[in-house]
C-alpha cells in the first residue's frame, strides 16, 4: 500500500502538524481483491493510523524496542534486511497485553467512524 497526499503542498504552507496531516491521506492499494477486476484501487487510511488501539500502540512500541536494540547492525539474513530479520523473528508470537478481541474491534462493531443518522445531524 502507498499512502498519497494530495494536499501534502497545502498541508506544508498551512503548518498543519504531521499527524493531522496523515489523517487526509488516501491509500492507493495494489493488493489483489476478489471483488474487484482492477489492480489497483484507492481508499480512504484507516483511523487507526492515526488514533491507534491500545494494543497497535504496545506492538508497535515493541517494534521500537526491537528496532532500537539492534541499530547499527548491517547486512541481510533469509533475504531481509538484519534489522527487519531480528523484528520478524522477535515478534514471531508477540500478543499485546492488551489487544482487542478480534469481535470487538471497533470496525466490526460499526463500519463508518459516524452512522448516517449522525451525518444527517452535522449537516442541520
Amino acid at each position: 500500500m502507498t499512502v498519497l497526499k494530495t494536499l501534502a503542498p497545502l498541508i506544508v504552507g498551512a503548518g498543519i502538524p504531521r499527524w493531522q496531516a496523515s489523517q487526509l491521506g488516501i491509500q492507493l492499494v495494489t493488493k489483489p481483491v476478489a471483488w474487484s477486476k482492477k489492480a489497483a484501487y484507492l481508499r480512504n487510511m484507516p483511523y487507526t493510523a492515526v488514533t491507534p488501539h491500545v494494543g497497535q500502540i504496545e506492538a508497535r512500541l515493541k517494534l521500537s524496542e526491537i528496532a532500537k536494540r539492534h541499530k547499527g547492525e548491517r547486512g541481510f539474513k533469509e533475504g531481509l534486511p538484519i534489522i527487519a530479520y531480528h523484528v520478524k523473528s522477535e515478534m514471531a508470537g508477540f500478543r499485546a497485553p492488551h489487544a482487542l478481541a478480534k469481535e470487538a474491534y471497533p470496525s466490526k462493531e460499526r463500519r463508518t467512524f459516524h452512522t448516517a443518522e449522525e451525518l444527517a445531524k452535522l449537516l442541520r
